[in-house]
């Protein structure tokens, strides 16, 4: 499957290299690795993401972030997506080009024409690793800097998700091709922003325990995040704070959005989450997984919630 991959690639042309929508360091740290590679390889290449005006800014320091748009070139003949676990999150049109699937989620749909889906991976920069890895190509400092930075975020910097022998063995390769261990932790851990402390310390000061303390919530809706000035991608991964309370096994934080809510669900390990998000149409992983939903009453979508999972 690498080597059908890596031909596919180098019959095309043009190369349209998408990210999800509101992206995390992933599949931006993913997309960005392989937009190195590919121009290292003489490909014509672009980066695109529809939600770019609301790229996450910790990963500004990426080389090629200034590069995603949200224009769709007029004629590309191959789409990679990486990170995406179905076809509606690339949120583009379906066309005349191929579309090649990178991901690690158990819950991707296979939507594409070609599908490298290794759920057994940390993430999906370390399927892209892999990718170059079994078809020779030189990762260079900048690909390099770019997949560490997938593979530390989507592992909560190898705290939690799918981590093994061959994760640090990715990691130390990429250390050895010039990514710089502590520039990424301090550029993505140590720069955020004050709206989302201010966001934090609404959580902390407003979330609720259920089941004798197992399952923790929080509900946040617009006029919380237009008190704290905060963004979508302000709410990134502050539901691990939950999770890591001692008698917490699962975190539940609903976000309102112009017309639905966005569900993030967290667990310890212990508890299938991913089985909650999947009925509600939503995909993910084991421990961490999401969907978003249109409904009236969100406390009412929460009580819902915690049956299933207490149900699990």
């Amino acid at each position: 499957m690498y080597k059908k991959v890596w031909s596919s690639i180098v019959d095309a042309k043009y190369i349209l290299l998408i990210s999800h929508a509101h992206p995390d360091g992933d599949t931006l740290g993913a997309t960005i690795g392989l937009y190195h590679a590919l121009k290292q390889s003489g490909k014509k290449v672009a980066l695109f993401n529809a939600t770019c005006e609301h790229l996450p800014r910790e990963f500004s320091f990426l080389n090629g972030y200034s590069k995603i748009s949200q224009n769709v070139p007029k004629e590309f003949d191959l789409a990679i997506s990486c990170d995406c676990g179905s076809f509606d999150r690339l949120t583009i049109a379906k066309g005349n080009y191929k579309l090649i699937n990178i991901d690690h989620h158990k819950t991707n749909t296979h939507f594409g024409d070609i599908n490298l889906v290794k759920d057994e991976f940390s993430s999906a920069g370390a399927v892209v690793y892999e990718l170059l890895k079994k078809n020779g190509i030189k990762i260079s400092k900048d690909c390099a800097e770019a997949l560490y930075t997938s593979v530390a975020d989507d592992t909560g910097f190898f705290r939690y998700g799918y981590i093994n022998e061959k994760t640090f063995e990715t990691i130390a390769d990429l250390v050895k091709c010039g990514a710089n261990p502590q520039k990424i932790a301090k550029n993505v851990k140590s720069n955020e922003s004050l709206a989302k402390t201010r966001l934090r310390a609404y959580m902390l000061n407003s979330f609720d325990l259920h089941n004798d303390a197992s399952i923790a919530s929080i509900i946040i809706d617009q006029n919380v995040l237009a008190k704290s000035g905060a963004r979508r991608s302000d709410t990134k991964n502050i539901i691990s704070e939950l999770r890591d309370l001692s008698s917490v096994e699962v975190a539940i934080m609903i976000l309102e959005q112009i017309g639905y809510y966005k569900v993030s669900l967290r667990s310890k390990g212990n508890i299938d989450v991913s089985k909650v998000s999947l009925s509600y149409g939503g995909g993910g992983h084991f421990a961490s997984a999401g969907f978003d939903v249109k409904v009236d009453n969100p406390k009412k979508l929460l009580n819902e919630i915690i049956e299933k999972v207490v149900n699990l």
